[in-house]
């Protein structure tokens, strides 16, 4: 792993170097990048974004609503990526791959490594050595969380972003699991999200509480200005209780 970076405190940014195998047993290096916004604030969110998206987000969403949370120390957003599909090889079990390696094994593998980042770095990351760790996943990158957060006891609360069960069952049997708290956030225009918040409406949690809601005229991608609003309120609802949710009104705005 790269040594952290500062850059005067207000983004400290890392590497970590890891290895896995592809279908032939050959091992595949890889790097997952790491963009972390400290605060004092002894939360942090680790954000796991959606396929092929970088750490930043498209139109650097992520990275606004970083600093965002990072100027109100409201918590400190740790955001990554996992290595990008490139379908050099077809796996028959699986949509994609990365470089002959399992995209999905890819995708829970780095989040698994994020968080240990997270927790490794928690002091100079958010001000304590024992944070409250949230965790928040759009689209494939919810199915990553959903797939790996009842594997750490620090992690209190998931958001889950128009997720759809893009890991198969490996989803299903880690947010069964999970003990803790599940927000879940959905466009109205996305049938996928909807079905995918009816089944776990539906089937067997551990999860202490279960808080779904739909967003009206809102897309997959939480496409246009007043949902990219919309978007910024769905963190304040999970992680600060803001009722007001889905309503837009006075969300921050992250792109046009």
């Amino acid at each position: 792993m790269s040594e952290p970076t500062d850059r005067p405190m207000d983004r400290i940014d890392a590497v970590l170097e890891r290895e896995t195998q592809d279908y032939m047993g050959r091992t595949v290096p890889y790097q997952v990048p790491i963009s972390a916004y400290p605060t004092d604030s002894h939360i942090i969110i680790v954000n796991s974004p959606g396929s092929g998206e970088l750490k930043d987000g498209r139109h650097d969403r992520w990275m606004t609503l970083a600093k965002h949370l990072q100027e109100r120390q409201v918590a400190t957003m740790v955001t990554y990526n996992a290595p990008r599909p490139d379908n050099q090889v077809q796996l028959p079990w699986e949509a994609y791959s990365h470089k002959g390696a399992s995209w999905n094994g890819l995708l829970i593998d780095s989040l698994a490594y994020v968080i240990e980042y997270a927790l490794e770095h928690a002091a100079q990351l958010c001000g304590t050595g024992s944070p409250t760790v949230y965790l928040s996943g759009f689209s494939s990158g919810g199915s990553a969380v959903g797939a790996v957060a009842f594997r750490y006891p620090e992690v209190r609360r998931i958001l889950l972003l128009s997720t759809y069960d893009s890991v198969g069952d490996i989803f299903y049997e880690g947010v069964s699991r999970f003990p803790g708290d599940i927000y879940l956030a959905y466009g109205g225009s996305d049938p996928m999200a909807g079905f995918l918040a009816y089944v776990l409406r539906c089937g067997p949690l551990a999860a202490a509480s279960l808080h779904i809601r739909e967003a009206p005229d809102c897309d997959h991608r939480f496409s246009g200005a007043d949902n990219s609003r919309v978007l910024t309120k769905a963190f304040y609802w999970a992680f600060q209780g803001d009722e007001t949710f889905p309503s837009p009104e006075g969300g921050l705005q992250l792109y046009e």
